[in-house]
């Protein structure tokens, strides 16, 4: 028997038209949000949604259907509400389906284990002429703790103070301070910046002479003076090692890695300063 099958008289008749023209509606589709997803972190919560539409593109009411993850070690799926919660790093498809008609719509699902973004230095000054550049190095770490090796995306909150390009690296457009943001997902880290056109007259590292076992860490101290013998604070220097068997620096800290004797270099535009490293 069909929705309607009498004539019906004036308001009457037009709300059977509108009860008539749903009644049609089939259902043709699951038209999901995002057929791709990539979520960055262990037990995040997204919802992936979906509605049933008809050949139209109009939803169709009162339509539910069921959600399953094809790998729940890597993200399960609440069945009812398509609400996914990741679990481990890895891929997995999460689908949608409608039992009458039979429909069926999948997620393609990418977790990434992504826990900690560091930028260092954590504050740094950068000293010199407009145009001054100074490297951010980037740090990503898992849940566990390990490095990996992820991209980011590096803005700058003041670029009338100074820019920051796809790979960290820092130019000076004004005096004044700025916050760096690398972003890796929606898992962020960031670093202060002040600019300032100080002219960097001196350079001295202390102490000279830097003794370790392999595995133990040392600091070398960096003093920056400008034209008037004024100390420029966390002035942003860049670390090289001669010999990165024997130990290596980052922001100062020496690292012991093997027997031998290296020359750590710090470097503040065209000033530089060195210290000696034994390794035994």
């Amino acid at each position: 028997m069909n929705c309607l099958t009498r004539s019906l008289p004036g308001t009457a008749l037009l709300l059977a038209a509108v009860l008539s023209s749903a009644c049609g509606q089939k259902p043709t589709e699951i038209r999901l949000k995002s057929t791709k997803l990539k979520v960055y972190g262990l037990g995040r919560s997204v919802s992936v949604g979906g509605d049933v539409v008809d050949k139209k593109g109009k939803i169709v009411a009162g339509k539910a259907v069921s959600w399953e993850s094809s790998n729940p070690k890597v993200a399960t799926v609440d069945g009812q509400t398509g609400s996914v919660k990741t679990v481990s790093q890895g891929k997995a498809k999460i689908t949608a389906r409608l039992g009458d008609p039979p429909l069926e719509a999948v997620v393609a699902l990418e977790v990434l284990d992504v826990a900690i973004v560091n930028v260092f230095p954590p504050r740094t000054t950068l000293a010199g002429p407009a145009g001054s550049t100074f490297p951010l190095t980037l740090e990503v770490k898992d849940s566990t703790s390990k490095v990996v090796e992820l991209k980011a995306e590096w803005t700058c909150s003041a670029p009338t103070i100074a820019t920051v390009d796809a790979s960290g690296v820092v130019t000076s457009v004004g005096e004044g301070k700025a916050n760096v943001k690398a972003t890796v997902g929606d898992v962020a880290g960031a670093t202060d910046i002040v600019v300032v056109f100080r002219t960097i007259e001196s350079l001295e590292a202390s102490p000279l002479n830097i003794p370790l076992k392999a595995g133990e860490l040392g600091m070398v101290n960096l003093v920056a003076r400008d034209s008037q013998g004024a100390p420029i604070a966390d002035v942003a220097a860049t670390w090289t090692s001669s010999d990165p068997m024997v130990a290596t620096c980052s922001g100062g800290k020496v690292l012991g890695i093997g027997p031998g004797s290296a020359t750590i270099r710090a470097t503040c535009g065209t000033r530089s300063a060195e210290v000696s490293v034994i390794v035994f």
